[in-house]
Order: C-alpha cells, then structure tokens, then sequence
C-alpha cells in the first residue's frame, strides 16, 4: 500500500518590513499683518498627519502634511495663534522579498526647536519620522495524517486562532457643530486632539459594520480680549467598510486611530463664527481570526522503512480573554509657578500605551500627555506639558506561556482641581481595548518522506517480552520494537497510553 500524506494549513502574521524615514523641518514664520506683534512665545508645535499611502512597486509612497502652530503672547498680554498647513511627499523602500498583505503608514514629530528673530518673525527647525509596517499573512503547510508503507503518528489536537485576513482601511468624517455660546464666537483654535472609540463592529457578508465614535476636545481664543474656552464634543461614527472575508463568525482584534485632525472656525448665518468645522482622517485596522481545532503530528516513523520528518517551530495563539475597559487614572501635576490664578486651557493630547507580564497579570501601562496653558497669581500667562503615568492590570493565568496584546488606549474624558497653589489633582478617564493571545511555541511536522530503498531489517522472533518501568509511554516502546501502540495495547488488553506501574509486556511483530 502506497503511503498518504494528508496536509492542511493555517495562517499566522508575519511582519515583512519596519523602517522610517526621516523629514526635515526648515521653516520661515512672518506674521500676516492682521496679527499683532510677538512679545513672548508660549508654544510651537509641528503636528504631522499621514493623508494617503500606497506601494508603486517596492516603494511605500506617503503623501503627508503637518500642521505648524505658534501660539504667543502679544503687548496686550493676550494670547495669539498662527497656523499653517505643510504638504510634503515621503517614500521608504519596501525591502521586502514577501507578499505584502496590508501597509500601516504613520507620521510623528522627534523634535521642534525655535528662535524669535523679530517681533513678527520666528524661525522653526524640527524633524518628522514617517514609519511604516508592512505584514502579510504566511500559510503554513502541515501534515495531519498519514497512512501506507508501515507509517505510524503520534498526533495531538490544539485549539489555535488562525488568521483569517489583514485589513487596514482609511476614512474621512466632517461634522459642523455650535459652539456652547454663540456670543462667544470662535477667533482662531489654540489645540485640539481627538480620540476614536469603537463601540461595536459586525462582520456582514464580505462587509464591517462599524459603530463608534470620535470624542473631540479643542480650546480657541474669542473677542478682542482673546478669551479662551475649551470645547469638548462627540461625534457618531457608522460606516460600512468592505473586508475580504466571507465568514461572519470571525474574531476581530481592531483598532481606529484619527490620523487627521482638522478644527476651525466657521460663519453661522448671520456672519459670526459661532460655528467649528471639524474634519477628521480615521485608519482602522484590523486583523481576523477564527478558532480551529488543528490535528498536528508530533512523531512518526514506519515500521517499514527509514523515514524522515521535517519540522519547523511556530508560534499558535488562543484566545485567553477580550478585554473592554474604563478605568481611572489620577495623578498630580505640579507647575513651577508663583500660583496658579486660573487654567485656561487643559488638554490630553497624547497616550503612550505599553504591555508586560508581571506577577500573574497582564499590565497595561503608559503615560498621558497633559497640555497645559494657565495664569499665575501675577496675571502672566503661562504653558507647561506634564506626563502622568497610568497603568491597568488584569490577572491572567500564568502557565509559563507567553501571552501578546495589542492594547488601544483612549482618554475619553478628564478633570482637575486646583490643589496646592502650584499643584492640580488631575482624573482622567481611559477607554482600553485588547484581545488577550495565549502564544505557545510548538514543533509541528511539516513533511514526512518514506525511503523504500531503505526498508528495516526484519526481526526473527514474532514476540518479543518487555520488562517495562512505571511512567514510560507506550509510544516510545512501540517505537523502539518497530510495531505499533495499537498492536501492544491489544496484545496486553490495557487501554492506557502510560504504564501506570512495572510490569511485563508482550511485544508482538508486526
């Protein structure tokens, strides 16, 4: 009987290239004339956003833009806002001998510096690093099963997540809404930031059905006197995004990001700008999986022939948990200051989100950018930037494997008091998402040959006696006799794969 060898596959996600490339920032600020002179500079910021991308051949190609923002104090001790726009192209080369299933593309500042060389003139150097992933999904091929010329397996079932599809989409939202107070109309945006969560996504036909929304928070300047007020609004999301799959009974770990923030000032119907338009650029990406039961193959050999087994090593994950959270964070930031007279502006406008295994739970950690614009007791306006550390823990059962995340944390909402007189007591709230992966590193046979030039010497004796000692597997005695498990559990008529204490065993000829 000629030998079968029947294989299947599942898929993991392997990353196919990582790298940045870097952008220089040489720019030239001159006020326009409907803005009065510079008298001490609070703030400059680059804020760099990615519009579009694709691959023309073994180039990743971006197209980009950053926002640059000057934020001042002018001889009326009020605070001023210029902003400018820059649009720039960008492409890494892709290096990458593998099929590319999906490209995430992103934008971040390393660094701003400025210097004042005029009253109306102030000269910006920075840099921005554009960075890309590309991962594709591998097959991978193993053996199940086999059959003929004299071959035996040892196989096991294990409960894995194979990745179905990777999927990165980008969409663009627009909102127009009113201010709290429309006698307080809206002069010029002195920041803004924005956090997307996803409330719920379903898998319909080949389609994502997605639910969420987009929490906005800016602060702007209104009137002559250059009061500040910050403004917080949400937006609802429901959009229809096509997906590559087919089966709707998937496990989806996704993540909505807004790459693109626009907010400005627009005119309500009788000429005043009580209205802000805000539009925003949003990239979900998602990775799909489905729970399968694999049959894999840990030893085999023919009581025929010599045979050969090729293995290879892979990382399988389970799903261990689904974790959808709120918690709070509290921490106190402190503000070299004579006295804090009063915030004017407080804004999160950046999270840093981490994950490690300690001490039996998986923590969830990072660190909350806090914009600050305030006055001290002496009336002079003043900004600070503060990080506050959060971390979130949640127990796992640690057996010795690894576990792997890809947590999403959002602040959704905060507040602070004014403590001590250079102190604020500050609670924020974070959103925090993730599926929890069991990873187990296995050895899985992918082939196995039969080499029928080679067939095994044929031993004499048709019975062969076997004094076997407690705890030894049956496998490996009926490896080592050249017969089968099921022939030596039916020759001693015991059913346990495991010799549960010393005793004889026949061993027959097969």
């Amino acid at each position: 009987m000629e030998n079968t060898t029947c294989k299947d596959i599942f898929s993991v996600c392997e990353t196919a290239f990582q790298g940045s490339a870097e952008h220089p920032i040489d720019y030239s600020i001159t006020l326009p004339e409907y803005l009065p002179d510079i008298v001490r500079v609070l703030r400059c910021t680059v804020t760099p956003g990615v519009q579009s991308h694709q691959i023309n051949g073994d180039r990743i190609s971006a197209e980009c833009e950053c926002t640059v923002r000057l934020l001042y104090v002018c001889e009326q001790g009020k605070v001023r806002v210029f902003e400018q726009t820059l649009h720039f192209g960008k492409q890494l080369e892709l290096r990458a001998e593998k099929n590319v299933s999906e490209v995430f593309v992103g934008a971040k500042t390393d660094y701003v510096n400025y210097r004042v060389s005029g009253m109306r003139k102030i000269e910006v150097h920075g840099s921005i690093s554009v960075f890309a992933k590309a991962v594709t999904r591998k097959e991978i091929s193993y053996t199940n099963n086999v059959c003929g010329d004299g071959l035996t397996a040892r196989c096991e079932k294990l409960d894995v997540c194979d990745l179905l599809c990777i999927t990165e989409k980008s969409f663009s939202i627009t909102e127009t809404c009113e201010v709290p107070d429309p006698d307080m109309p809206v002069d010029a945006v002195i920041s803004a930031c924005a956090a997307a969560v996803i409330d719920e996504l379903k898998i319909i036909s080949d389609k994502f059905f997605l639910k969420g929304e987009l929490i906005v928070h800016f602060s702007y300047t209104s009137g002559d006197e250059c009061d500040i007020h910050n403004f917080d609004t949400s937006i609802g999301l429901n959009e229809i995004i096509e997906v590559p799959l087919t089966d709707e009974n998937v496990i989806v770990d996704a993540s909505l990001c807004p790459v693109l923030l626009d907010v400005h000032p627009k005119f309500d119907a009788v000429g005043n700008k009580s209205l802000v338009d805000i539009g925003a650029t949003l990239n979900l990406s998602a990775s799909c999986y489905k729970n399968r039961t694999l049959t894999v193959i840990n030893d085999a050999y023919s009581t025929k022939y010599e045979c050969t087994l090729q293995r290879s090593d892979f990382s399988l994950l389970s799903l261990e948990d689904t974790v959808d959270d709120v918690f709070l964070c509290r921490g106190n930031v402190e503000l070299k200051t004579t006295g804090i007279s009063k915030i004017l502006s407080f804004l999160c406008s950046n999270i840093s989100c981490g994950y490690a295994l300690r001490d039996n739970c998986i923590a969830v950690s990072g660190e909350v950018t806090a914009d600050i614009l305030y006055e001290d007791s002496k009336g002079e306006i003043s900004f600070a930037q503060r990080q506050i550390p959060y971390e979130y823990t949640k127990p796992v059962l640690n057996d010795g494997n690894s576990f792997i995340c890809n947590p999403v944390c959002n602040v959704t909402a905060y507040s602070f008091v004014i403590g001590d007189t250079d102190t604020l007591d500050v609670r924020i709230e974070i959103n925090i998402h993730t599926l929890l992966f069991r990873e187990e590193c296995r050895t899985v046979t992918t082939d196995i040959s039969v080499n029928k030039e080679k067939p095994k010497l044929s031993d004499a004796s048709s019975l062969t006696i076997y004094f076997a000692d407690k705890g030894e597997a049956v496998w490996t005695i009926a490896e080592k006799f050249n017969t089968t498990v099921d022939a030596i559990l039916r020759e001693n008529q015991i059913s346990d794969g495991v010799i549960e204490k010393e005793c004889r065993l026949l061993i027959p000829k097969i």
